[in-house]
């Protein structure tokens, strides 16, 4: 309960603007150069630095905060005692899989990569690389974890009581509107977390790449430059865009829930993006879809080209 209330303390405060460092980020590598490297590269941005020399002080460190204490973690592959994906491997397992770990290696290897990736590293680096690179990387894990943090804060709101709808009809437009619904509707199951971080990626996708057609180099160019939520806001804006919206039904019943999600785009070719694949281990962003099929839903099933998901989560007896 102590670390439950310290969570939505430190969310409050980074959320009201009275956490200045707001993001903090845990670096560990057994190199001390790389660590240096890293901390050099992320001062600038303004996080809060802690480092950690090998897994099993990395985990330490990490059980002795908060879930939410660390926005991001970044971790070496391979270190003494304990390596980065028996360390990332226990910290899926628990309650702090929804921090965002980035595992980073010296290895090009697309068998080591998956092996990352099948362990629950939605993020990587490969050595040598960047500064940008690695900043970028590091601000889409973090950006990430702070949409997810909102859907979690708005959880908190609703009650169990909510779990006695049986069906609904929805319609949104925005990203705005796509947090609360998400919050609203997972809260429907015994594990409103981990449904509602999967769907609100599926909800954003809707809108980004369906809705409003931003094809997915265009998100890593919006991205780069910081311009996604001015195009976002500009297209909401803009005909045709200002008139489509984004339809959800719902079914509550017979020891599942139901979720349809229909936009009024064009489609797009999602089977590539409900694995994630090794060629874009690197990008910025496309693990949305990977994410809601890998940890939120137990099922998902595309129709109409893409443009409409069907989210499956099956509910617990008890």
């Amino acid at each position: 309960m102590t670390a439950y209330l310290s969570d939505l303390a430190y969310l409050a405060g980074l959320l009201n603007g009275r956490i200045m460092n707001a993001h903090r980020v845990l670096l560990v590598d057994d190199d001390p150069i790389s660590l240096q490297l890293m901390a050099s590269y992320l001062k600038p941005k303004g996080y809060s630095i802690s480092t950690a020399t090998d897994g099993e002080q990395a985990q330490k460190l990490i059980h002795r905060h908060p879930v939410s204490y660390f926005s991001a973690i970044v971790l070496n592959y391979r270190m003494p005692r304990k390596d980065g994906v028996t360390l990332l491997t226990e910290l899926k397992q628990g309650e702090r899989c929804i921090v965002p770990i980035i595992l980073q290696t010296s290895a090009n290897d697309p068998k080591q990569i998956k092996a990352g990736i099948d362990a629950g590293a939605f993020y990587y680096l490969i050595k040598p690389y960047t500064p940008k690179v690695f900043l970028s990387v590091v601000d889409s894990a973090i950006k990430d974890f702070t949409n997810h943090q909102l859907v979690t804060q708005k959880l908190h709101k609703l009650t169990s009581s909510m779990r006695l709808l049986k069906d609904a009809h929805f319609e949104f437009r925005t990203l705005e509107e796509a947090t609360n619904l998400s919050s609203f509707i997972a809260h429907l199951t015994q594990d409103p977390k981990k449904v509602g971080l999967g769907l609100f990626e599926l909800l954003v996708n809707a809108v980004e790449h369906g809705n409003l057609e931003i094809s997915y180099d265009e998100k890593t160019q919006l991205l780069n430059t910081s311009r996604l939520k001015q195009e976002i806001d500009s297209r909401l804006q803009q005909a045709p865009y200002q008139q489509r919206f984004v339809k959800v039904d719902i079914t509550h019943d017979c020891g599942q829930l139901e979720i349809t999600i229909e936009d009024m785009g064009k489609g797009f070719d999602f089977e590539q993006y409900l694995e994630f694949s090794v060629e874009r281990a690197l990008d910025n962003h496309g693990r949305g879809i990977m994410m809601a099929n890998k940890l939120s839903f137990d099922k998902l099933e595309y129709s109409l080209g893409g443009r409409r998901v069907t989210a499956i989560h099956q509910l617990s007896s008890s």
